[in-house]
Formats: structure tokens, C-alpha cells, sequence
């Protein structure tokens, strides 16, 4: 959980506070915006404070951490997206956990998962009927996806790296 609140965070709060600050959205979508960032903080912030406590849920911690990221993600990228064009990497953070944490299986679940809400999304705001803008989103769907198993492949390296070096 560490390597994720050290990475992931800052850049998820990077990316909506940028959005916020350059695209200057509505005043509703800020600050639901801003809720969301906010309660997003201080739940991670306590899955982390708590992870060595309740070392009997870590399991059960870590599965929460993946779907959270995924909740979190679908509400601020519908509310900041037609601000700001990059709010769809929030999709990643998600499979990216999930790749840390799980199998192969449940990787590209969680991709597929987190990719088809964000394409539903993009289809849900006419996105497809705009040429290129409907391109984009299949590469950004498919870089969600290339991307978490590109992860997964990483982890598991490391894995064996750290197994063979304890033989």
C-alpha cells in the first residue's frame, strides 16, 4: 500500500487539482469535485494508517483499495473531463493496484472493467460521433489495458528477482 500512497496519490491529486485550477468548471463539478478528492484522501490516507493494525483484512484492505480507486475515478472523470482531456488516467490507478496485489486474472478484469466505464462514459457524452475524439478513446482504453499488464509483468519480475536472490 505504501508504493501506491507514495505514487498514485500525488499524482491522482495532481491531476484534479489541475483540472480544477486551468479548466475552471462549473461550480456544482468543483465542488463535488473537491468532495470526492477530499473523502478519497482521507479514506487512503486511513487504509494506509491501518494496514499493519488490521493485518487480518489485508486481504480484504487491498480489494477494497482496487474498487475505491475505480469509484473514485468514475465520478470525478464524468465531472472533469469535458474540462480537462487527461482526467481518463484516473482509469489506471485502479488495474495498476489491482496488478500489484493480484493474478494475471484479475488484472485484466479489473481493466477491462475500468476501460468498458470509461468507454461507456465517452459514448454516454458523444465522444464517438466526434472522428478522431472516438479513436482516442479506444488507445486510451487499450493503454489502460497494455499498461496494467505491463505492471503485473513488472511485479511478478521483481518477485523472481527476490526468490532467486534468496536461494
Amino acid at each position: 500500500m505504501q508504493l501506491l500512497n507514495r505514487y498514485f496519490t500525488p499524482f491522482a491529486l495532481l491531476l484534479i487539482l489541475s483540472a480544477v485550477y486551468f479548466s475552471e468548471p462549473d461550480p456544482r463539478d468543483l465542488k463535488l469535485s473537491l468532495g470526492i478528492l477530499a473523502c478519497s484522501m482521507i479514506v487512503n490516507w486511513w487504509l494506509a494508517a491501518n494496514a499493519y493494525r488490521l493485518i487480518h483484512w489485508a486481504r480484504q484492505m487491498k480489494a477494497l483499495q482496487v474498487w475505491l480507486n475505480f469509484i473514485w475515478a468514475v465520478p470525478l472523470f464524468y465531472l472533469l473531463q469535458p474540462y480537462w482531456g487527461p482526467m481518463w488516467l484516473l482509469f489506471v490507478m485502479a488495474p495498476a493496484t489491482a496488478a500489484l496485489y493480484y493474478g494475471r486474472g484479475h488484472t485484466l478484469l479489473t481493466a477491462l472493467v475500468s476501460s468498458g466505464t470509461m468507454l461507456a462514459i465517452y459514448y454516454d457524452r458523444g465522444v464517438f460521433s466526434h472522428g478522431p475524439a472516438g479513436g482516442m478513446a479506444f488507445v486510451h482504453a487499450c493503454f489502460i489495458i497494455v499498461f496494467s499488464l505491463f505492471v503485473y509483468s513488472l511485479a511478478q519480475t521483481a518477485l523472481r528477482l527476490r526468490d532467486a536472490a534468496l536461494r
